[in-house]
Parts: C-alpha cells; sequence; structure tokens
C-alpha cells in the first residue's frame, strides 16, 4: 500500500483541515452553540481540500495514498463527510471534530485518533 504525506496543522492553530477525493463532500462547522448547524466552509466533487488557515506544514501525518477523505478538527471544529455518488449520496457517512483526525481510507473503513 503506498502512503503520503499529507499536512497537518498545528494543534495550537485551533483550524480545521480536510481532503476529499472524488464522491466525496466534507461540511467544516464550528462547535460553537450560536453557531452550531451553520457551514464554515464546504468542498467536493472532483477532489478538493479544505484548509481554514495558511500556517507552514507543522509535521506529516502518513496515510493510505488512495485513502478517500482525510479530517482534522481541533476542539471547537467539526467536520461532516458525506457520499455525493452512488445509493448513499446525501447522507452523512460519519463526522469527526473535537481534537479528532479522521480518515476514510480505500476500503471505506473509517479510522479515528482523538488527542
Amino acid at each position: 500500500m503506498e502512503s503520503q504525506s499529507v499536512s497537518q496543522t498545528s494543534a495550537s492553530d485551533n483550524k480545521p483541515n480536510c481532503k476529499c477525493t472524488e464522491g466525496w463532500k466534507c461540511t467544516v462547522t464550528k462547535t460553537d452553540p450560536s453557531k452550531i448547524g451553520k457551514p464554515f466552509a464546504k468542498c467536493g466533487g472532483s477532489g478538493c481540500t479544505c484548509v481554514t488557515e495558511t500556517t507552514v506544514v507543522q509535521q506529516p501525518l502518513e496515510i493510505s495514498a488512495v485513502a478517500k477523505a482525510f479530517c482534522e478538527c481541533a476542539e471547537g471544529w467539526s467536520c461532516v463527510v458525506s457520499k455525493t455518488e452512488g445509493p448513499e449520496a446525501g447522507k452523512t457517512y460519519f463526522e469527526c471534530g473535537e481534537g479528532c483526525v479522521c480518515v476514510i481510507d480505500e476500503t471505506n473503513t473509517v479510522r479515528v485518533a482523538c488527542a
């Protein structure tokens, strides 16, 4: 299995970082009670990257080169990943947030690591 380095933001930046391949969509929201449910950023379609900050890469995270979606959300952020194709299109596949890193691998398995 091939792997690639993916940017991982510093936890002190407190910003989400999501990457999706074709067929997947990421919607980033803040978890602050006054902003729940209001999208902060969306990406999807033929591959996308949503990074809401401009800092330099702090450390690499190794994931499979064929991973379908990657989300890293610090406290105060949430990322909802959904499919955009097939019978499950539009349905939430998983939600990641509050200090977690989540990956959908090539077998559609969700892998989660929380701080």
